[in-house]
């Protein structure tokens, strides 16, 4: 697995960072999520959620993924739907 990073940081180093601020945006979402528990705002998980999704977009583009692609533009448009409901 240290091989891959390396591999990533000389070659693909835009989408190591990509990938890894993606990932560093779901787990803070899940400490947030453990810490706070049921009094946790959903706002900033929605908006930390979108974040998350739009670098995983581009790793997943630059990895060729239609898959994930499409995985976390559904999750982008769950994310925006849940803020418009919380704002209506």
């Amino acid at each position: 697995m240290i091989k891959w990073i390396k591999s990533d940081w000389k070659h693909n180093r835009f989408r190591l960072i990509c990938e890894t601020l993606g990932s560093v945006c779901f787990i803070s979402i899940y400490i947030i999520l453990a810490w706070y528990g049921d009094s946790a705002s959903v706002l900033p998980i929605f908006i930390i959620q979108i974040a998350g999704s739009t670098f995983h977009i581009i790793n997943a583009y630059m990895r060729n993924s239609v898959n994930l692609i499409v995985l976390n533009i559904i999750v982008i448009a769950i994310a925006i739907f849940g803020i418009g409901r919380m704002i209506l």
